[in-house]
């Protein structure tokens, strides 16, 4: 169970990481209106990409949605883990 545990951990973190990253560099890239302080707070791409509606898509808006329930995940999912008894 542990195992398991470490290893949905792990690739949420990573999906929640990297997937921001995207976001963000697509962003920039289509010259979105954002503060870079905040950019890699949870939920905050994705508010950009709803405020954006005529630079941004709705595919990248549910990615940067996507990147939120990843790290979403990844805090309960490391809950979990703490309460195992590591």
């Amino acid at each position: 169970m542990e195992y398991l545990v470490t290893i949905l951990f792990t690739l949420s973190v990573l999906y929640a990481v990297l997937g921001n990253a995207i976001v963000y560099l697509i962003l920039i890239r289509r010259k979105a209106r954002m503060s870079t302080m905040w950019a890699g707070t949870p939920g905050y791409l994705y508010r950009v990409c709803v405020n954006e509606p005529t630079i941004v898509g709705p595919r990248l808006r549910r990615f940067a949605f996507s990147t939120n329930i990843a790290f979403f995940v990844a805090m309960i999912v490391g809950f979990v883990f703490i309460s195992l008894g590591s």
